[in-house]
């Protein structure tokens, strides 16, 4: 071929490319359209209406694990103070500024992701049109009601990170990655150990299978891995700086308490499905060596499984980040696969493409499936309940009477609401009775359990008491049955306890029910109550 000839081929090569690129990118921007009609906001998930009323309460003068008893670390509350503080410099709702905080964080995903995919072209191999679009869909659609939850920020951010494992784990340990990129890569991907820390066993498994591939654990001394080493380190030493009040005083109690508690019985449902995504990708490299990517992102996947099992409480934002990861290297088994096909000719050909797109199908399937469920978890509380305050008060005072933090979340933002309780729920009395009816709690322990529990339920009592709130949520005591939440199939133990306590009744001779939901009570002070 003549050099003219040579420059006219990669001429159409690099039109072609563009092209190929500018349609993904055009398919994206269509999941992004579609997902701003999709019937879900951030404020509507109750994990980020509890952290802005946090916020908020920060702004006003109050002190995280002083005044504010969260059961996260700083962190989690660091990442969203920026959106709510600027909704009140913009006049606009926290929960419209979080929304346009999530899809901003998603543009610096898809467009470092695809950085890294191009410079690594680690998919070289396979027809790649379908990446950019399929991760729009996994990142804007798929999620549901954990649409802007911490476990949804963090995985959008280390997306990145999952592809430059991959780069990596290509078999030339001399191969070139820009320093820069390396850098800001991790940088992204700290965000999900800074948000929980247990998560790093989805990045530290992938790369001690590279360091096997290598046989040298100086595999793992990457700049990416430097990079969030340095950031989680000083971000330790801030928080003993900063809030040392979490780390001496609060962590304990969380330990106790939280995170103790663990839903095992939830395992009988988690554990199948990533047995079946597990064995359908080996199922699609059966005829072949395992790829590297597809291996690096099921041991991530394997990694983010294992970090849910040790916390135990298996809620949809905690199964998010290994579902994330195993889909993808579920897609990129299937499209390796249909690859391989188009190579074959023949009968055998025909019968192999004919398995191919059915797999390509259940892939497909597979996705719908999860979407689906992701958004059957809405904690959206029934209108006639808003009604019902809103009747009555235009920012009623509020108090909980629950272990379930979705009583009064996303319900008091919704009536302009102001939370009394310093907890965003009644989790340590409830837990402390939940294990001394369990009998976890032995000696010195139990003690210790019995007298949290005591000092919890005079806590309560006496914020109703000192500040006569408007409006009293609580627990309703004959949940309606659902088959898609766990949760309300168990009776309300906390809510019961407090009932047959003396104090409380009388406190709650002062209020009357308004308004009854499938898992809450709505009860207003009394106009004669004084």
């Amino acid at each position: 071929m003549s050099l003219s000839g040579a420059r006219t081929f990669d001429a159409m090569v690099a039109s072609q490319y563009r092209i190929g690129s500018l349609r993904q990118f055009s398919l994206v921007g269509l999941v992004v359209v579609i997902s701003f009609f999709m019937p879900w906001t951030a404020g509507d998930n109750t994990d980020v209406s509890w952290i802005i009323i946090i916020c908020e309460k920060i702004f006003s003068g109050q002190k995280l694990y002083v005044d504010i008893l969260e059961t996260n670390p700083p962190f989690s509350v660091a990442l969203y103070i920026g959106p709510v503080w600027l909704s009140h410099r913009l006049g606009i709702s926290p929960e419209l500024a979080i929304e346009y905080f999530i899809y901003l964080i998603f543009v610096v995903s898809i467009l470092l992701s695809a950085l890294v995919i191009e410079k690594g072209r680690i998919f070289v191999d396979l027809r790649t049109q379908w990446v950019y679009p399929m991760l729009a869909v996994l990142l804007l659609i798929m999620p549901g009601n954990i649409f802007g939850q911490r476990e949804h920020i963090g995985m959008m951010l280390f997306m990145p990170m999952l592809f430059l494992m991959m780069w990596r784990s290509n078999d030339s340990p001399g191969q070139h990655i820009p320093f820069a990129l390396a850098f800001t890569v991790g940088l992204a991907a700290s965000v999900l150990l800074l948000v929980k820390p247990h998560w790093a066993l989805g990045i530290a498994l992938p790369y001690l299978v590279i360091a096997w591939r290598r046989r040298s654990l100086l595999a793992c001394l990457t700049v990416e891995n430097i990079v969030i080493g340095a950031i989680c380190t000083g971000y330790l030493a801030s928080v003993r700086i900063w809030f040392p009040e979490f780390l001496d005083t609060f962590l304990p109690l969380l330990m106790r308490y939280y995170v103790s508690l663990r839903a095992n019985i939830n395992i009988l449902l988690a554990l199948p499905t990533f047995a079946v995504f597990v064995v359908f990708i080996a199922f699609q490299m059966r005829k072949s060596a395992w790829r590297s990517d597809v291996a690096i992102a099921v041991t991530s996947g394997a990694g983010f499984f294992v970090s849910m099992a040790y916390l135990g409480k298996y809620w949809p934002n905690h199964q998010y980040p290994y579902q994330l990861a195993l889909l993808v290297a579920m897609l990129l088994a299937v499209a390796s696969r249909r690859q391989k096909v188009l190579a074959l000719s023949g009968e055998e050909a025909a019968s192999e493409r004919a398995n191919a797109r059915l797999h390509s199908s259940a892939a497909f399937a597979v996705v719908v499936a999860l979407t689906v469920t992701h958004h059957q978890f809405y904690q959206m509380p029934e209108k006639s309940l808003v009604d019902a305050i809103r009747a009555r008060y235009s920012s009623p005072s509020i108090v909980q009477v629950s272990s379930d933090l979705s009583v009064g979340n996303p319900l008091a933002r919704m009536v302009n609401g102001r939370w009394l309780s310093a907890y965003a729920h009644d989790w340590v009395g409830a837990h402390a009775l939940w294990g001394l009816m369990k009998g976890n709690y032995h000696g010195e322990d139990e003690r210790i359990a019995r007298h949290d529990l005591d000092n919890y339920t005079l806590y309560v009592n006496s914020l109703i008491r000192d500040n006569k709130p408007d409006i009293i949520l609580v627990d309703r005591l004959d949940k309606k049955k659902s088959v898609l939440s766990l949760a309300a199939n168990y009776p309300p133990i906390w809510t019961t306890w407090m009932r047959q306590n003396a104090d409380f009744q009388a406190l709650m001779s002062n209020y009357e029910e308004i308004a009854l939901g499938d898992y809450i009570e709505v009860y207003a002070r009394r106009s004669s109550a004084h």
